[in-house]
């Protein structure tokens, strides 16, 4: 559906013109089933399409030492436990911080895909012929973001590595060539369904009234497991500049930066800081001489700890330096209130944002041609449903925490957690021969 560069691109143009986009939104309702899966319905009246989004805990940055992207490959098997994947009505993605699993249907058919779902969070066994065939389409997503400079999921994987697991040379494809089927379905049973770690979304032509006791009834049996991931294995800060060589073709730059969590006074400052710094990146065109795609993000969320990412696949002969110091040089902006004053346009366009899901029919306005309705219904299902996953019940509170701030805020913040002293930096090289 939509990938975490394209929804970080989604934010920032939305940004301008947000304040038109809730005069109907679709209506919200959340109640969680009797095992404690929890639901939000995102009904839309008069349509009839209907997306349904699971949202689960196994991400890049949580996978186990030496199993770089198991996450990955555990979500292609885990879709083809109901059958071959039928594109584009069944589909999944892996995020760093989570997998999702979707269905697209509608509404004559909807509850075929709530049986998917209720197929793959039930932990069916998978077989030695899914495994031969998803290997080579998980392994050529490698191939394609190599390609076309578009790395960061993979750098986001090594990281885990590295940081969470003291690793310096990283197998994105060795660690899934090599796994065993036995093993790819216990990590999978161990992590994947856990307590208070999952969320369906749904959005679409069913009201919540119809929704809920055929939501019980398929998938209120499904046991979840104690709430765990993999431990880190090495002290992530023991060395803040790391290095590390990889079985991928591109040499890739990223910084992270340790933030507090959602609930803490500064997260929206923050969060606005991010927006801003990543917009800044975006439009840098210096930076673009330089890179692939470069962009920033709050969504490294390890066990551990939260933190702010930038994240740059270089372009071939690229001065690394250079790379380095045109990033110094827009974080150093924001710490200076007179360079913010952008803060007044996003604040409050995020606390709209995060108040309601956008209006369907001012999406379906600005819909390009080749998009289909469903499509851009479940990119709003997406979004939100993310919101959901990560923030929970602390959404509404960030909602009206992001209306507040101010530039000073956001400089401060920058002068707090964006320093030199707190910085991380990573620089991923291609092997010599792989």
């Amino acid at each position: 559906m939509i990938n975490r560069i394209k929804r970080a691109m989604v934010l920032l143009l939305t940004l301008s013109n947000c304040a038109l986009a809730f005069a109907a939104p679709p209506k919200v309702t959340r109640f969680t089933l009797s095992n404690g899966i929890r639901v939000v319905s995102l009904y839309v009246e008069d349509s009839t399409d209907v997306c349904i989004f699971s949202y689960l805990p196994l991400g890049l940055v949580a996978d186990g030492k030496a199993k770089t992207q198991w996450s990955h490959l555990i979500e292609h098997l885990t879709l083809r436990t109901t059958g071959p994947i039928d594109y584009p009505a069944s589909s999944a993605e892996t995020m760093a911080d989570n997998m999702r699993l979707e269905s697209i249907g509608n509404t004559d058919n909807w509850t075929q895909g709530l049986e998917r779902h209720a197929k793959w969070l039930s932990g069916l066994p998978f077989s030695a012929e899914s495994l031969a065939e998803e290997l080579p389409k998980a392994l050529s997503e490698i191939n394609y973001t190599e390609a076309n400079l578009a790395t960061h999921k993979w750098a986001s994987a090594a990281w885990n590595q590295v940081f969470r697991h003291g690793g310096t040379d990283i197998s994105m494809r060795g660690d899934v060539q090599s796994a065993e089927l036995r093993e790819l379905q216990e990590y999978r049973d161990r992590h994947l369904v856990q307590a208070d770690r999952v969320l369906l979304c749904v959005i679409g032509g069913v009201d919540s009234e119809t929704l809920q006791p055929v939501m019980e009834a398929r998938l209120g049996s499904i046991n979840l497991t104690a709430k765990t991931l993999p431990l880190a294995t090495a002290a992530s800060e023991a060395v803040k500049d790391r290095t590390a060589t990889w079985d991928i073709n591109v040499t890739h730059y990223m910084e992270t930066y340790a933030i507090p969590q959602p609930e803490n006074e500064d997260y929206p400052a923050l969060y606005i800081a991010n927006a801003l710094l990543n917009l800044g990146l975006m439009q840098d065109t210096q930076l673009k001489e330089l890179t692939g795609f470069v962009l920033c993000s709050v969504d490294l969320i390890t066990p551990e700890q939260t933190y702010l990412q930038i994240s740059a696949s270089l372009k071939p002969d690229t001065d690394m330096e250079a790379v380095k110091q045109r990033i110094r040089l827009l974080i150093n902006r924001l710490k200076q209130p007179e360079n913010n004053a952008q803060v007044v346009m996003a604040a409050p366009s995020l606390s709209m944002q995060f108040s309601s899901p956008l209006d369907v029919e001012m999406i379906k306005q600005q819909k390009h041609a080749g998009v289909s309705e469903a499509m851009m219904l479940g990119n709003i299902g997406v979004w939100w449903g993310m919101l959901e996953y990560q923030y929970g019940e602390t959404l509404p509170q960030l909602a009206g925490a992001f209306a507040k701030v101010s530039a000073d805020d956001v400089a401060t913040v920058v002068n707090r957690y964006l320093t030199e002293d707190d910085r991380m930096t990573l620089v991923l090289t291609p092997r010599d021969a792989f």
